[in-house]
């Protein structure tokens, strides 16, 4: 099962902060501190199952891109957590139990239930002294940064600057909110249907041309009768898409697709659903997919959001960009102050970099594979149902 995001920062933010086994080998020192081997590969591999979770086998190993790119970014993200931890002794920065639930009554929050956050620690296999743990450093780190950042501000005339370089990010466009009912007409895909449904294969190629436009003119004579019925009672459109439509991820929301662009939705289905009038249902509407019945819910005009609309989320958004950039500065000036011994030496960044480049052409190789045809699936797909003997 894969995480969601706020599961994957959280299970990867753990095991950042947290790491505790103990071994005479030390890989890696910073200033005064030492860590292991046990502990710098035993939660590298933790994050690396969680962040490559559900990957090929090729990319899974150490030597893929992937891993290397990952094994890079810890070893810095190690570096910083150190320079951090004694930055928060130094400033007497502490975290008192109440910040700390707070912080995890956030996570919760974001996560939905307290159950299904119980439900993520116990897949990362973190425990509730571990959690502690990073919940208090979060605190720490967002007292660091409120000390740090304290002064820095915002004035009008950058969110203005921002504003004018930008204008195309406030320019809305216009929106329909609709719904529909899809009667599934496409020939192909009856015929899979069909064939997917005859589990012991007894029907010939010709029973299946047959059952399939017999099926095609089934669903178009219902097209044709719901038109007429609905475009006298709109209100019955949810129930009648529940009941009829072959668009299932829709048809349990009563045919619902939300708020949708016209460049987010074929061409012929979105040259009618932008003209029809909200509260209506269309003539039936022929797609690549079937034929359609489109209800206007409602309508949003486009247009250009205007500085005094948005000017309080720039602010917000700018400070924080702002706040980011003067603390980003602050940790190279750490970096850069302090001691940092490779024990290891293939945690060296020059080193991690040229095992990168090595990586990369089978990496550009296997994404080209990826998205490349199945030539197989291709073949068996075109493949019709020999006759029943």
């Amino acid at each position: 099962m894969k995480f969601t995001k706020v599961a994957l920062t959280l299970a990867c933010s753990m095991v950042l902060f947290c790491g505790c086994a103990k071994n005479t080998d030390v890989v890696l020192k910073v200033n005064d501190s030492e860590i292991t081997r046990a502990e710098f590969y035993g939660d590298l591999n933790k994050i690396r199952n969680i962040q490559l979770q559900g990957a090929p086998g090729e990319i899974k190993k150490e030597s893929s891109y992937a891993s290397l790119a990952l094994k890079e970014r810890y070893t810095n993200d190690v570096i910083v957590r150190e320079l951090l931890k004694a930055e928060f002794d130094k400033r007497k920065i502490e975290a008192t139990e109440k910040e700390v639930e707070a912080k995890k009554a956030e996570i919760i929050s974001k996560l939905g239930s307290k159950e299904e956050f119980d439900k993520k620690l116990k897949e990362s296999g973190i425990s509730t002294e571990r959690l502690n743990k990073d919940m208090a450093n979060e605190v720490k780190i967002e007292k660091l940064v409120k000390q740090i950042t304290g002064s820095t501000n915002v004035s009008d005339s950058e969110i203005e600057k921002f504003y004018k370089e930008n204008k195309a990010q406030f320019t809305t466009p216009e929106r329909v909110e609709a719904a529909h009912i899809l009667f599934d007409t496409n020939l192909d895909s009856v015929k899979r249907s069909l064939i997917e449904n005859d589990k012991d294969a007894k029907m010939s190629s010709s029973d299946i041309e047959k059952k399939a436009k017999e099926e095609i003119a089934r669903k178009e004579s219902l097209a044709k009768d719901l038109a007429i019925k609905l475009s006298k009672n709109p209100k019955e459109f949810a129930d009648a898409a529940k009941k009829y439509s072959d668009d299932t991820a829709s048809a349990t929301k009563g045919g619902d697709l939300g708020f949708i662009t016209k460049d987010s939705v074929v061409k012929e289905f979105g040259d009618v659903a932008f003209v029809q009038k909200v509260g209506t249902v269309s003539p039936l509407v022929k797609t690549q997919f079937g034929l359609h019945l489109i209800y206007v819910k409602d309508k949003s005009a486009g247009g250009v959001q205007t500085l005094a609309t948005v000017k309080n989320d720039l602010k917000v958004y700018l400070l924080e960009q702002k706040k980011m950039q003067v603390f980003q500065k602050f940790v190279e000036g750490l970096k850069n102050a302090a001691k940092i011994e490779y024990v290891d030496e293939s945690l060296k960044p020059e080193n991690i970099q040229k095992q990168l480049e090595e990586a990369l052409p089978k990496q550009l190789e296997f994404e080209k594979n990826k998205f490349a045809p199945n030539k197989k699936a291709m073949e068996k797909a075109k493949e019709q149902p020999k006759e029943a003997k």
